[in-house]
């Protein structure tokens, strides 16, 4: 949705937006009731829906400095998932990160009546909930589902939003120095391949590889572990041959003028 900033910093939306809010969740709402008969499918995809815009809300609002920030969050999540994954159930007896993202909570309206004491057909028949952590990707053959958590999605999000500022930085700053050229011992073909899309590349192989390790392994498998390394080995790589590995370790483009909405992790 569009908004309109005013002189003094605030947002606002005019009136057609605002009749179209309602009429867009009626409409929603009336899709849902004639095409659905599961509550339990409805409730799949309102979750999908918020977990994916918890994601946009995350890469949106939240910036990383620089590159070396970017190396040592990731490292630090990678360690993490790893460990929690694969290591738990020698500490714990039980696979804590899958006990966690497959266990399902209760639902608000069986606990109500419950303590309410409405009788044991209130509420009876209501699906136990699944929170908003993940999204969920039926099999091809319907048999089972694989899960992917908002972190494996946010974190080479910021670093994908972060080699995308990077990209926009260099290509004004070549212009301003008459169009200035990398290392004489680049090539030109790799130096108009951006860091973006070197890294969005990695992304989509290494989720790729962590899926068709999970059918190999037939176990849960940490995505960090595959999205990290496909990720930033390949960012590092490039930045060293271009020559920019210096300049984005360290805070490349820190303005003072940058918005305060943002937050630097």
């Amino acid at each position: 949705m569009v908004y309109r900033r005013r002189a003094g910093g605030i947002q606002t939306i005019d009136s057609t937006q605002a009749l179209f809010l309602p009429i867009g969740a009626s409409v929603s709402l009336l899709v849902m009731f004639f095409f659905f008969d599961s509550v339990q499918v409805v409730f799949t995809i309102c979750t999908a829906a918020l977990a994916m815009g918890l994601c946009v809300a995350m890469i949106a609002f939240v910036r990383l400095p620089s590159l070396k920030v970017s190396c040592l969050l990731l490292s630090g999540l990678l360690i993490y998932d790893v460990f929690w994954v694969f290591f738990s159930a020698y500490i714990f007896n039980s696979n804590v990160m899958v006990k966690v993202a497959t266990q399902p909570a209760d639902n608000p309206l069986d606990v109500l009546s419950r303590k309410l004491h409405l009788g044991p057909n209130v509420g009876r028949d209501v699906p136990r909930l699944s929170l908003p952590g993940k999204l969920v990707f039926p099999s091809s053959t319907g048999s089972h589902f694989s899960m992917l958590g908002i972190g494996d999605i946010v974190m080479p999000g910021l670093l994908l939003c972060f080699v995308l500022r990077y990209d926009n930085y260099k290509k004004q700053a070549n212009g301003d120095s008459c169009g200035a050229s990398g290392p004489a011992n680049i090539s030109g073909r790799m130096q108009k391949v951006s860091y973006f899309h070197c890294t969005l590349i990695g992304y989509f192989v290494g989720l790729l590889t962590a899926t068709v390790a999970s059918r190999i392994h037939r176990a849960a498998q940490p995505a960090l572990l595959y999205l990290v390394p496909f990720t930033l080995l390949p960012l590092l790589t490039m930045a060293y041959l271009k020559g920019d590995l210096r300049r984005m370790w360290s805070e490349p483009f820190h303005s003072k003028s940058s918005s305060s909405r943002f937050l630097e992790v």
